[in-house]
């Protein structure tokens, strides 16, 4: 019965040995392939974190190249709004000026009419005046022929000597 204590513990430890060996040899491998996937992942994860920095610095470098060509056309634009602004406003003034001008010279024209037509009036009223003189004068000339006619067969008249008497016819 000695030799079942000793072989039986031996046997058994046979056994364990061959259960740990196998077990411990892909516990070594299991241990392994997950240091290996956790590095594997971990490396993928830094190299998607590193393709990651690279886009995110190609999309800045991109973003900062067209905030800059939409600032250029900004400022391009703004630049276009300010002269045709500036034009509109030029234009405005130029047109405010040209308006107070004409307005000057309406005003002008309209003393110069309201004179020319104080000066009309004034020749209308001498005309008038002409018109009656002549009227006049054509009047008081006939009556002068008139009287000049009257007088002349009165003076024809008294210039002729009486006729003779006649002989009393008996």
């Amino acid at each position: 019965m000695n030799k079942v204590y000793f072989i039986a513990p031996l046997l058994l430890l046979v056994v364990f040995s061959g259960f740990y060996t196998v077990h411990h040899n892909g516990l070594k491998a299991r241990e392994a392939a997950r240091i290996a996937k956790v590095e594997a992942d971990r490396q993928a994860k830094l190299d998607a974190e590193q393709a990651a920095r690279k886009a995110a610095m190609a999309d800045a470098i991109a973003a900062a190249e067209q905030r800059k060509k939409d600032k250029a056309a900004k400022e391009a634009r703004d630049k276009l709004d300010k002269e045709a602004r500036q034009a509109a406003i030029d234009v405005r003034d130029k047109a405010y000026r040209e308006q107070e001008k004409l307005s000057r010279q309406l005003e002008k024209l309209k003393k110069d009419v309201e004179v020319e037509q104080a000066a009309l009036a004034k020749l209308g009223a001498s005309r008038q005046e002409a018109a009656a003189e002549k009227a006049f004068q054509e009047a008081f000339v006939t009556k002068a022929q008139a009287n000049v006619k009257a007088l002349q067969a009165l003076l024809v008249t008294l210039n002729t000597p009486p006729p003779a008497p006649a002989p009393a016819a008996k």
